[in-house]
């Protein structure tokens, strides 16, 4: 028998903007949640997917981090093939459950949630492995990552002066430079015209684009000194992963088993997974001249520690819809042959 209620917090995506975590807060997060799995104190096994269409999937990413008594699943779809029928790429549901009872916590949109700690990730990549006196970005795909990772890297790295553009979908070219050059008046946006022009000569380079279905992008276009932060699926040579000076990785499990396969060959291990180079436990940039692609796949530890962060100040701030899921007193009913 039940004998109390039990009930979860609903929060909407306007719920989960209402709650106002900032970038400042994700990075914070995203550093803590890297930093836990460096130092091996999680439970985050690889995502598990499936695949509706060929070129869409549904992952299933669960986590618990003890130290921070937070659990939870992380529910995200990636469905390309949404764009011309005017719906987002990306969607996902977030649950919390109750790492003492097991009880759910809160249900919330997943979405905005999925976008911050994807940037907040890339920031804090950045911080410990670009160049720091790094002047010129390149930007591949001028979508919500784009844009995102424009901001958030401006603020990791601030001699950023030139930000250099491709996307071939022209409305998202136009939408980036309406978005972004107000809120970064002091750097140059020039638009080009291929993937190469974009990435030759740059310090970093994010290309965030859907799913890639062949190669677009080649290592030689890299320059010395380089990060590559690939925020995507496939798309870069297959060699990228053994070409480029270190192999960084979020999961080396993770990509190993379910990432990217096309990437071939690939090293017996990587050079860290950057929650190690986080926690201090291997090394990062190590000079000027590397050239150092990282893979962060996504990890569920980020996800679930940031919705526990917005459930939280939702309670606080009396934010959301609580939901019976099972009123007090209420029993299975008797199985009917």
């Amino acid at each position: 028998m039940v004998n109390s209620e039990i009930s979860v917090l609903f929060l909407s995506l306007s719920d989960v903007l209402e709650v106002d975590l900032t970038l400042r807060d994700a990075v914070e997060i995203v550093e803590t949640s890297l930093r836990e799995h460096g130092e091996k104190r999680v439970e985050n096994p690889p995502k598990l997917p499936i695949h509706p269409l060929s070129e869409a999937f549904i992952n299933a990413m669960p986590a618990f981090l003890p130290g921070q008594k937070i659990c939870g699943l992380k529910w995200v779809a990636g469905f390309p093939t949404n764009v011309p029928k005017d719906l987002p790429t990306i969607t996902a549901v977030i649950v919390l459950n109750d790492p003492e009872t097991g009880m759910p916590l809160a249900f919330m949109d997943g979405t905005y949630i999925t976008a911050l700690r994807t940037v907040a990730v890339s920031a804090v990549t950045a911080k410990h492995l670009c160049n720091p006196d790094a002047t010129v970005m390149g930007l591949v795909g001028c979508g919500v990552q784009g844009k995102y990772h424009a901001v958030a890297l401006k603020q990791i790295i601030p001699a950023i002066s030139t930000i250099k553009i491709h996307d071939q979908y022209e409305p998202s070219v136009r939408s980036f430079l309406e978005d972004i050059r107000p809120r970064l008046p002091g750097v140059t946006i020039s638009v080009h015209s291929c993937p190469e022009e974009t990435i030759r000569g740059v310090d970093v380079v994010v290309t965030a684009t859907g799913k890639l279905l062949a190669p677009i992008y080649k290592n030689k276009w890299v320059k010395e000194g380089a990060l590559v932060l690939p925020v995507h699926t496939l798309g870069w040579d297959p060699s990228t992963a053994s070409q480029m000076d270190k192999l960084v990785t979020d999961d080396w499990e993770q990509f190993r088993t379910v990432g990217d396969k096309a990437y071939q060959p690939l090293p017996e291990k990587p050079h860290a997974e950057t929650g190690e180079i986080v926690a201090g436990l291997k090394t990062g940039r190590e000079n000027r001249t590397e050239r150092i692609v990282c893979f962060n796949k996504g990890l569920a530890v980020h996800d679930v520690m940031m919705a526990n962060a917005i459930y939280q100040k939702a309670q606080r701030r009396h934010i959301g819809k609580r939901l019976c899921i099972q009123e007090s007193g209420q029993q299975l009913p008797m199985l009917e042959i």
